[in-house]
């Protein structure tokens, strides 16, 4: 009997509802969400941009070359890379050896031509010279002149200091000094300041869509915040044999062009073309087998929209789809989403 009892006990607790006190814990656990960040669906100018990387040159008209006037023994007063003002001494000619004694020479004969050409007027006043003897020494004077001219222009007398035509930048230095050079040896080149160039490097395969005046906007690469904006001046018509890339030349101008030193690195963003269309920020848009789609967040409740995309300018992503301007799209946490799941949404 007691079996029974107990047995009759188990059962019905068994059978019995839940009590109040689970029943309102269940119903106060939240319903689960994901943390996101929104921005907001417009219209806006979106670029289809190429990428190119290059270097800062002087322009072809600003490189001077600066060579001996003469055979020299050279001393140099810079070095290549510094900066330079106009006049500015750059390297002193020492005559060699043989120009030295060539303008003793020079010298000695011119001494002694005009002291031929005074004791010959002064024995044709005396009747013991003739007008020919006069004539021959006069001639005799102004050949050692000529002669002893010459030398001192080529330097045989003294040391020349060759000074900078214009402000600028010692680009290269082709020789050493106490070197002797010969006329017309290169000694260094100057790049003038002003008209720098950026040189950069397209893929051969996206360089015929470059045309010139395409808008390009140029960045130093050791810091991406000093900007210049620029356009195309030059597409080259074939492919660099050493980097394998087509050139493409962009002039710098206005003042920002003095923040970008000759020789540095740049980055470059040539704008190929433009639409005005809905956009969104890059990382909004996702993809997958069923192409590419974002999701848009109304009433804390993510919806996946499907989108076409087109122009990508590296921040902005133009797209058509069943999308409006002003709706919020996910732009952190879009990956963790699913259609219809609840979101929050935290400020960016």
């Amino acid at each position: 009997m007691k079996r029974l009892l107990l047995y009759i006990c188990v059962c019905t607790a068994l059978t019995m509802p839940l009590s109040p006190v689970h029943s309102q814990q269940s119903a106060a656990t939240p319903p689960v969400s994901a943390l996101v960040q929104t921005a907001r669906v417009g219209e806006r100018l979106v670029a289809d941009t190429l990428r190119a990387f290059g270097t800062i040159e002087p322009g072809p008209r600003q490189l001077k070359v600066i060579a001996a006037p003469r055979a020299s023994e050279v001393q140099l007063d810079v070095v290549a890379g510094v900066r330079v003002k106009r006049g500015a001494p750059l390297v002193t000619l020492m005559p060699t050896p043989d120009a030295a004694v060539a303008y003793a020479q020079a010298k000695s004969q011119a001494g002694y031509a005009r002291s031929a050409l005074r004791r010959t007027r002064a024995l044709f006043q005396e009747h013991l010279a003739t007008r020919n003897q006069v004539a021959a020494a006069e001639k005799a004077l102004l050949d050692a002149q000529a002669n002893l001219a010459a030398q001192r222009q080529m330097g045989g007398g003294h040391a020349t200091v060759m000074r900078a035509p214009a402000d600028g930048v010692i680009t290269a230095v082709a020789v050493t000094s106490g070197a002797r050079v010969a006329a017309n040896t290169t000694l260094l080149t100057l790049a003038e300041q002003g008209n720098l160039y950026a040189r950069l490097g397209v893929d051969p395969e996206r360089a015929p869509a470059v045309r010139i005046g395409m808008p390009v906007t140029l960045r130093t690469v050791f810091d991406p915040r000093i900007t210049l904006q620029a356009r195309v001046n030059q597409v080259g018509g074939m492919v660099a044999p050493v980097s394998g890339l087509v050139n493409v030349l962009v002039p710098l101008t206005g003042k920002a062009a003095a923040d970008f030193l000759p020789g540095s690195q740049v980055t470059a963003e040539i704008a190929l073309s433009s639409s005005r269309s809905l956009a969104v920020p890059r990382s909004a848009v996702l993809r997958d087998a069923q192409g590419a789609y974002v999701f848009i967040v109304k009433d804390h409740v993510a919806h996946r929209v499907q989108v076409h995309a087109g122009t990508d300018d590296g921040t902005w992503i133009a797209v058509r789809g069943d999308l409006h301007a002003g709706e919020q799209v996910v732009t952190l946490g879009n990956y963790e989403l699913r259609n219809g799941m609840a979101v929050r949404e935290q400020a960016p």
